[in-house]
């Protein structure tokens, strides 16, 4: 299977499912966001606001401008007004049957992360080193070298790592902190279960943003706190350098499983038809002929278009896996590439 760039999603991706994976990021049919994504990206998009704003005026500026809200005083400002710009904007920008509670949600769910434990995460009491700043980090070992070939095309290079931080502040000298603010559950969503403070020491995510975050900033010390806004709060992991190893054996590992994998497994499950867009989806209106199911005791029943992860995998099973990367890859996928999080 060819990969060349891991971001905590695609590697959580990869973990609940082989085929979704090799459906999303090797050929390129995401989906679309859901309603409760879209509103945690309305509530990430005012703290950056919020960050971007006080970062300003750490740098003696007067006022920001942004996209969506135009100018901004750095100091002064309404969060409401800012909540209810931002909401505006995403409600014209989808369709989702956007509803007043939907704006409550993100009011309520943006003044929680203000306010929790007296203000501690808000923006505008911290030392703002970045707000929503991507990264790009390659990993120049030898074993992160890649050589694909699709069609005529040749893809080589080093394995890369990927992705957007929420925020990053000063604590001291030699410490900075991470914050990721997540609307939704606590749960890992491959196995269910709820993620503990010892469980997110090992979490994906979080070594990944220590990891990049260690590249572009060069600190001895990273706190990395992950913020469940609307389940538990804050949690912090601190990772130190000798961490970084750590991380690179657990990148490595997932890195060689992904690219020998020849035949990607669907793991079935109620999550096929509930929250995964490869399960709940067929190739009907796209440039890709549907097949339509011709067996017995399949999960489509006979005379029923296939659904994106039954017919890919039909398909990898008569054709191989590289045959099918080349024929089903989605209009103007390109496979390296890496679409910034809450992009419209």
């Amino acid at each position: 299977m060819i990969i060349t760039y891991f971001r905590s999603s695609s590697y959580n991706c990869h973990d609940m499912c082989n085929m979704a994976y090799f459906n999303e990021y090797v050929l390129g049919w995401r989906g679309p966001a859901n309603i409760k994504a879209d509103k945690g990206t309305i509530v990430h998009k005012v703290l950056e606001v919020m960050a971007l704003a006080k970062k300003a005026k750490q740098e003696g500026k007067k006022a920001i401008e942004d996209n969506i809200c135009g100018l901004i005083p750095v100091v002064g400002y309404d969060i409401n007004t800012i909540v209810e710009k931002v909401f505006a904007y995403y409600s014209k920008s989808t369709d989702h049957n956007w509803s007043e509670k939907d704006f409550k949600d993100c009011k309520n769910w943006t003044w929680k992360a203000l306010q929790w434990n007296d203000g501690q995460f808000d923006p505008r009491r911290q030392e703002i080193v970045d707000a929503e700043p991507h990264f790009d980090v390659e990993i120049t070992e030898p074993w992160a070298i890649y050589n694909y070939k699709i069609d005529d095309k040749e893809l080589s290079g080093f394995l890369r790592l990927k992705g957007t931080i929420d925020l990053i502040t000063k604590v001291d000298d030699n410490t900075y902190e991470i914050c990721d603010w997540k609307s939704g559950r606590r749960l890992n969503w491959a196995t269910g279960e709820e993620k503990t403070h010892a469980k997110l020491r090992n979490d994906p995510q979080l070594r990944l943003y220590h990891y990049a975050a260690h590249k572009l900033y060069n600190v001895n010390q990273i706190l990395v706190t992950i913020f469940y806004i609307n389940d538990g709060g804050p949690f912090t992991v601190c990772f130190e350098q000798k961490d970084l190893n750590i991380t690179l054996d657990m990148i490595k590992n997932k890195f060689e499983t992904i690219k020998n994998d020849l035949k990607p497994m669907k793991n079935r499950s109620w999550k096929c038809s509930k929250l995964c867009h490869q399960g709940k989806s067929t190739f009907k209106g796209t440039h890709i002929k549907p097949i339509v199911e011709c067996r017995d005791r399949q999960v489509c029943d006979k005379g029923e278009i296939m659904t994106k992860c039954e017919q890919v995998a039909l398909e990898i099973e008569r054709k191989g896996i590289d045959r099918v990367t080349a024929e089903y890859a989605a209009p103007g996928h390109d496979i390296a590439f890496y679409k910034n999080p809450g992009e419209i």
